[in-house]
């Protein structure tokens, strides 16, 4: 065991609930709002109804919900099926490592539902894992890009090691133990982007920390030396050179990521979308632009092989998601990007075929992996038939949804009331809401998952 491994696991275990500053606290409670919310709508999906027959099929006893369903199941099993709903749409949200609430809320409820847990364990938890992750993270070049794993993964799993860690009361040696033992799980590729095996990694990344977490409680060996060692957890997946295992730990406790990094996402796609659609959407609307005024759309700033945006031309709704083309023409279309923008059918209409045509990607930045080459925006510009160009450039770290620029309260709500519309009977969305959002630190989590679950 290093030194930096002992700074990670003490964080852990020793951080009181009164270390966490508020912003913090409200930062993790809003994304847990939020991520209760897509869930729910990922209930819906077929890849939701899916893993909701595979957990059916294959769950162990146990009295743990599935967001959205009927079904009781495992911890293990709730942790996989809640994890992968909340991904199944890319509507959740992101930041600090990649998407941390997919990652971090499923073990913490699975666990906290067992254990008859209060939302301020939970919350100190999320925002405990949420730091591990993203200190992690931020000690890397995080080269997701030419290593082709996903962050999400990556980070995320150990970050839902430190959730169960701490939730199940482990101490300094177990907590080492359960992070080692992470260091052997994470998993997803990033070719899998544009296919319902993306969702999966989150919810393999959330049932990996239950199995960590309770094997370390039941006496598990694995190593204590996943940071510093040159065969160890950060060398694997990061790649020499690629981290700093002091600059890792160095500002636990100091600085709170989570309460500047998590962005909540308005469109449901992948975040590498979302400044051009500010810029292009603010554009059509403010302009009044009709769809057939439109000679061309250039988006500046991207890199020749986008490492996530994988699919100039899709050939399912899905797939989509992951396209800027598609994601800004159907914009150019729509005037909009909500859950129906990809339904299958969307990619039959003559519109979105004569609109992808217009849609110019201008190739001309570095950003294909590590933090220093990081995309800040994707300049816009629109050129009508009559030779007028409008422009626009949203940064995507003060972009609305960011900290910098928050949702409001009724724009959560309407998020989470158009997702839980899809699973729950429309005259219980309104407590679900309530139930969630005006939680009180005593609540129970077995009560409020019985507003999010059927039956």
């Amino acid at each position: 065991m290093g030194r930096s491994e002992e700074k990670l696991a003490e964080f852990i275990v020793n951080t009181k609930s009164e270390d966490i500053p508020a912003d913090a606290y409200r930062a993790a409670r809003e994304a847990i709002f939020d991520c209760i919310g897509v869930m729910l709508a990922g209930a819906d999906q077929p890849l939701g109804k899916m893993i909701q027959k595979f957990v059916s099929d294959q769950g162990g006893n146990g009295d743990c919900t599935i967001v959205g369903s009927s079904m009781r199941t495992s911890q293990y099993m709730a942790a996989l099926g809640n994890g992968t709903l909340g991904h199944a749409l890319d509507y959740d949200d992101m930041g600090g490592f990649g998407h941390p609430s997919v990652a971090l809320l499923p073990p913490a409820l699975a666990i906290a539902e067992e254990l008859d847990l209060t939302v301020n364990d939970l919350l100190t938890a999320y925002v405990i894992g949420f730091e591990a992750a993203a200190h992690l993270s931020r000690g890397s070049s995080s080269p997701q890009g030419t290593t082709g794993f996903h962050s999400t993964a990556i980070f995320g799993t150990m970050g839902s090691a430190a959730v169960a860690a701490r939730l199940l009361g482990l101490d300094k040696e177990q907590t080492l133990t359960a992070l080692g033992m992470a260091g052997s799980m994470p998993s997803g590729i990033l070719q899998n982007f544009g296919t319902y095996t993306k969702p999966l990694h989150a919810g393999m990344t959330s049932r990996n920390g239950i199995m960590a977490g309770y094997l370390a409680r039941d006496g598990w060996k694995a190593t204590d030396n996943f940071l510093e060692s040159k065969v160890g957890w950060a060398s694997a997946y990061l790649g020499a050179g690629n981290f700093d295992p002091e600059a890792m730990v160095k500002d636990l406790g100091n600085t709170w990521l989570c309460a500047t990094s998590i962005v909540i996402k308005k469109y449901p796609c992948c975040g590498s979308n979302h400044s051009s659609l500010d810029s292009l959407l603010s554009i059509l609307n403010s302009n009044e632009l009709d769809f057939n005024d439109i000679d061309e759309v250039e988006i500046d700033n991207f890199s020749s092989i986008s490492h996530v945006l994988l699919y100039p031309r899709p050939t399912y709704g899905f797939q989509g998601k992951f396209s800027i083309h598609y994601n800004v023409a159907t914009a150019l279309v729509d005037k909009k990007i909500d859950m129906a923008s990809f339904n299958d059918e969307n990619l039959d209409r003559s519109e979105y075929l004569e609109a992808i045509d217009k849609v110019d990607i201008k190739i001309n930045s570095e950003w294909s992996s590590g933090r220093d080459g990081m995309m800040v925006s994707n300049p816009v510009k629109i050129t009508l038939k009559d030779g007028t160009t409008l422009e626009e450039d949203t940064n995507r770290h003060v972009m609305h949804g960011t900290q910098a620029d928050p949702l409001s309260e009724e724009e959560f709500k309407d998020k989470f009331y158009n997702c839980a519309i899809l699973s729950l009977p429309k005259e219980r969305v309104g407590n679900a809401i309530d139930s969630w959002w005006n939680a009180d630190g005593s609540a129970k989590i077995r009560d409020l998952l019985g507003t999010v679950r059927i039956g």
